[in-house]
């Protein structure tokens, strides 16, 4: 089944999920929707969207040969040249799979495990403007003016993955490429850990997916994912 359009979806992640037989013996098949009423993000979040201005997309990877260390890395890599390349911007990514635009979140990542299979969910604010509960959203349109097409983007989306995919078994590339990309890499910014802000300095992410901060007095600490949160 190749990736099929519908016109509302709750969620393309469990969409995929509750549809599993129609999804698990192909690469790059699954579903998308610019009307997601139920999205979800990582940590249990909601993502919220406008009808008819986002894109919601989720596609399944089924190869038992994949690289699964790699996976997160190349898809952040993958969405964030894509932004790039169509807003002409200098988009990073917040680690681990947020993709920037000038601080503003324009992009959400959720990779799921199911069944025997990865879905690969990917959010992107496009024409939406009003962001008014999310201070720290923001959409293409808005950081980098001009004519977006909806349809358009999603297809184009879902070509470069398949353009892109040899590159998920090369660690060493997708290690220095990530960390080329990486929002606040060697800046000083403030951390929330354990109810304190603190300051310190983005080194890098390692090849566990750890984020190595360096902090003065203390040195260089790890942290897995609800282990820190970025205050900025």
């Amino acid at each position: 089944m190749p990736l099929e359009y519908f016109d509302k979806i709750s969620s393309t992640n469990d969409f995929i999920r509750e549809n599993l037989n129609d999804f698990k013996d192909n690469n790059f098949s699954g579903v998308y929707t610019f009307n997601q009423t139920r999205g979800k993000g990582p940590k249990g979040y909601v993502w919220v969207s406008e009808p008819e201005k986002n894109i919601a997309l989720t596609f399944c990877l089924t190869d038992k040969s994949l690289p699964v260390n790699n996976l997160s890395f190349w898809v952040a890599i993958t969405v964030c040249e894509f932004i790039r390349k169509v807003t002409d911007t200098e988009a990073l990514v917040k680690w681990p799979n947020d993709i920037l635009i000038h601080k503003k979140k324009v992009c959400g990542i959720l990779i799921e495990k199911i069944g025997n299979i990865f879905a690969v969910g990917i959010g992107i604010n496009v024409l939406q403007e009003n962001f008014e509960t999310l201070p720290k959203a923001s959409s293409l349109v808005s950081l980098a003016p001009k004519k977006y097409v909806l349809k358009d983007l999603a297809s184009n989306l879902i070509t470069h993955f398949k353009e892109n995919f040899n590159l998920i078994n090369d660690t060493a590339f997708l290690l220095e490429k990530y960390n080329s990309y990486l929002f606040g890499k060697d800046r000083v910014l403030t951390f929330k850990v354990d109810d304190s802000q603190i300051n310190g300095i983005i080194r890098k992410v390692d090849t566990d997916g750890l984020l190595q901060i360096e902090f003065e007095n203390i040195g260089i600490k790890k942290f897995r994912i609800k282990e820190i949160e970025f205050l900025y």
